[in-house]
């Protein structure tokens, strides 16, 4: 998983942002750390300030993006490792640093202005695309933020991009540039290859005792017990605090009386239209139809098609006057509508589709259901309080769950990847946000509540840990012998493809390789550099940067899509594209390296910024925040 996580912070913003912290330690230094520090405050960057809470904000929500892209729940262990604390303090103090610049120019943003930023927002707009007020709390709610905290972060990234406008603005590639990158980006190989799998070497066999006792503690690790957690929790949110029963059938059956057209689903018919632009045409063709002709004959002769108005019901038909006549009308029946709004028109009623209402019986139990939980939605924040009061008199959960008869759930043992001890995925209330808040907690300790929504809350407390240990190998010996199986395939598969690369680096044809092995050549056409970003690709990531080694005729030794196979592959033609500017993707790469042009002029200019100023971080309060002792 860390490999992972490094690979995600191994692009230029986060080598920008530890690029920033590096110079700024170096300015910094660790004299004086902690004089002038108001309570709360991590970081001053000349007048302004980084707070504690800013901080660790920031990190939290950084390290839920990286739990959802992972889909596994970060510790704050695993973001040390991966240096993510560092880089969120950099970007802080990076903009603590324009937040003083900007100071100095005494520029800010308007109320006005700033109103409009946020109204047009497509986040917080409702149905009919206008802001949404109801919505904007919501989600700032969801978030864990104040309204007024949002509006002042939003008005500092305001005049930040002032700033950034003057110094980056309108910034765009020089022509060589751009013709390097495309040609680079856009070049494309015909790459012959043959797999090397299982199917080239001798199968495995079984492990002895030894051997496999020996493989077994050379890869100790890799058969670790986790740290597992025992949970006790309250959900706190309506539908488990609903209680259907206390609504009344009166109220039940008023509401279904109110929602009547949820439950209804109105008639709909099939009508046909011929329309006139004549009236007194449109009078004449009534009368034959009134004589026995149909509408069909009717429109033949007159070199006119009618117009099928599709199954709809009375509400749908735009003409009310064809609404009327077609809706009062039998089935079957033709019938004229002199006054349509458009004109003149005959129509005919094709079929009928009758429209239908659920009973109450069979609703009743949905709408109490809903009605209960709206009604226990305005008691969530009173049960909160007495929560909360139970708790500061140094009540357990549990009894604060028995003394206010509210649902207590047990979680016997969870990782922190969320299964439990025999691998399989535990379902826990308030999910990964609540499970690796636990790992940040500890038994005995009294947690803040996960808030989900507007009015949800899970309540928990830490009750037991189990360590992580080290397993004996009559607990994992099938996963062992698998791992060992594993490593044997993959062994001999490499020393097969590596005996067969010599061949071919010494002129063997491929086709000579492939056939040895029981194999056919494989060609693959047109291949860039991205291609193996293509779910369909048949060649993986380090197949691709392989062939993109060297030029037409390299031949190279590469990784499987699967990583124990191996790929042998050649290099048989290159196509170098001419850049011009219609060419296909070159606008995006104008405006990709315009951007990356602009963010080092950016990169710069703070580095300037962050070198004139003095800059002082509390090492103790970091260390708090991120686990870690004082160095």
């Amino acid at each position: 998983m860390l490999d992972r996580m490094r690979q995600a912070t191994s692009g230029w913003m986060a080598k920008l942002l530890l690029g920033l912290l590096i110079v700024s330690f170096g300015i910094w230094g660790v004299a004086n750390q902690f004089s002038g520090y108001g309570r709360g405050t991590l970081a001053s960057v000349g007048d302004e300030e980084v707070t504690a809470v800013q901080f660790d904000r920031a990190l939290r929500q950084r390290m839920q993006q990286f739990s959802q892209q992972m889909n596994q729940v970060m510790t704050m262990e695993q973001a040390r490792n991966i240096g993510l604390p560092q880089q969120v303090l950099s970007q802080l103090v990076s903009e603590a640093a324009l937040d003083d610049q900007a100071s100095q120019y005494n520029l800010g943003v308007s109320d006005d202005k700033l109103a409009q930023e946020i109204a047009s927002d497509p986040t917080f707009q409702g149905v009919g695309g206008s802001f949404d007020r109801q919505r904007f709390r919501a989600l700032l709610a969801n978030a864990g933020l104040r309204e007024e905290d949002y509006i002042d972060d939003m008005r500092e990234r305001m005049v930040r991009r002032q700033i950034a406008s003057a110094i980056a603005g309108d910034v765009s590639a020089p022509k060589p540039m751009l013709d390097a990158f495309y040609r680079y980006q856009n070049e494309a190989r015909t790459i012959s290859y043959v797999t090397v799998d299982t199917s080239a070497i001798e199968p495995v066999g079984e492990p002895d005792d030894a051997t496999l006792q020996a493989f077994f503690e050379d890869n100790q690790s890799q058969f670790r017990a986790p740290e597992y957690r025992s949970l006790g929790i309250i959900a706190l949110e309506p539908a488990t605090i609903a209680d259907p029963a206390s609504i009344s059938e009166e109220d039940v059956r008023q509401e279904y009386d109110s929602q009547s057209q949820r439950f209804s689903t109105p008639e709909r018919r099939r009508v046909l239209q011929l329309r006139f632009n004549d009236p007194e045409d449109a009078k004449k063709a009534a009368d034959e139809i009134s004589s026995g002709d149909t509408l069909e004959e009717v429109a033949s002769e007159r070199n006119l098609s009618a117009v099928d108005l599709g199954l709809k019901s009375k509400a749908e038909i735009v003409d009310q006057n064809v609404a009327d006549a077609a809706f009062s009308a039998d089935e079957g029946t033709t019938v004229p509508v002199l006054d349509a709004r458009l004109g003149p028109a005959i129509i005919k009623v094709v079929n009928v589709e009758e429209g239908s209402t659920q009973p109450f019986s069979a609703v009743e139990p949905e709408l109490r259901k809903e009605m209960a939980e709206r009604q226990s939605s305005n008691e969530v924040l009173s049960l909160y309080d007495q929560i909360e009061d139970e708790r500061a008199g140094g009540a357990t959960l549990q009894e604060v769950a028995q003394k206010l008869n509210l649902p207590y759930q047990k979680i016997d043992a969870v990782a922190a990847d969320g299964t439990d001890p025999d691998g399989n995925e535990v379902s826990v209330p308030g999910g990964r946000d609540l499970i690796a808040d636990a790992f940040q907690s500890d038994v005995g300790l009294e947690n803040d509540p996960i808030h989900v929504g507007t009015n949800t809350f899970y309540f928990y407390d830490v009750t037991e840990t189990t360590p992580a240990r080290d397993r004996t190998l009559d607990e994992v010996k099938p996963d062992v012998v698998a791992a060992w199986e594993a490593d044997q395939r993959a062994g001999r598969i490499r020393d097969r493809a590596n005996a067969l690369f010599e061949r071919l680096k010494s002129g063997t044809p491929l086709s000579e390789i492939a056939s040895e092995i029981g194999k056919e050549v494989e060609t693959a056409e047109g291949v860039t550099r991205t291609a193996s970003q293509q779910p369909d690709s048949p060649l993986s990531p380090n197949a691709v940067a392989q062939a993109f080694a060297g030029p037409q005729n390299h031949v190279a030794n590469a990784e499987g899509k699967d990583p124990q196979n191996r790929i042998l592959l050649h290099v048989d033609s290159v196509t170098v594209p001419a850049y011009f500017e219609e060419a296909a993707g070159a606008t995006q790469l104008r405006e990709n390296l315009g951007e990356a042009i602009a963010g080092d002029l950016l990169q710069a200019y703070n580095a300037h910024l962050i070198d004139e100023r003095s800059i002082s971080v509390n090492q103790a309060i970091y260390g708090q925040i991120v686990g870690e002792s004082q160095q």
